[in-house]
């Protein structure tokens, strides 16, 4: 594909994930995509088979890079400190509450329809192994429950992105908020400085 097709492609992309979060599955039409992206409606057509197809194209675009960085956290153990990794990962789940959320629920609803794969949300494993392995070489103190640990730290950036669409919240939480709270919750399962 040219540079111009490429550049095309991403401007469908962005304008369907707009669209989408905004609209629903169902009530969004490639008119309104095509629209939203600045393009004749046949355009989407020269990249996608159909809406189905740009709805999982958008879904993979706003996910891969986060869902990769929540697989890849168990090998991170022993590397940079365990304060930066787990951080990483709870920008990374903040991330996908944010971004990827709003598509589930503007997925389509028939199981023939899904294009959304099951790995696609992430879940404790990969935070637990980690823990576990930081357990083991003495970098997290060994009398916690690791999968305890690994759900008070998921929760944090789930419940920021909640509040921040809680209709009377007058601001979104901020990252130094979350922030805050994962250094929190760092501070009860990190060995004493």
């Amino acid at each position: 594909m040219t540079e111009r097709g490429e550049a095309t492609k991403k401007r469908l992309v962005d304008a369907a994930a707009r669209v989408f979060a905004e609209r629903g599955y169902g009530g969004a039409t490639t008119k309104e995509i095509a629209r939203a992206a600045g393009v004749a409606e046949g355009t989407i057509y020269r990249h996608f088979a159909d809406k189905r197809e740009l709805f999982a194209a958008v879904f993979k675009d706003r996910s891969a890079a986060d869902l990769e960085a929540a697989v890849k956290l168990p090998s991170l153990a022993g590397t940079r400190t365990v304060r930066e990794n787990v951080l990483f990962l709870v920008k990374a789940i903040e991330d996908i509450e944010r971004e990827v959320v709003p598509l589930l629920v503007a997925a389509p609803v028939s199981v023939d329809a899904q294009p959304i794969p099951a790995q696609a949300v992430p879940s404790l494993a990969p935070l637990v192994a980690y823990l576990e392995a930081e357990q083991r070489i003495g970098r997290v103190r060994r009398d916690i429950d690791a999968r305890a640990a690994a759900f008070a730290l998921f929760a944090v950036p789930f419940a920021a992105v909640a509040l921040g669409r809680l209709p009377w919240a007058r601001t979104a939480v901020s990252w130094e908020d979350v922030r805050a709270a994962v250094e929190a919750a760092l501070d009860g399962i990190l060995p004493p400085r």
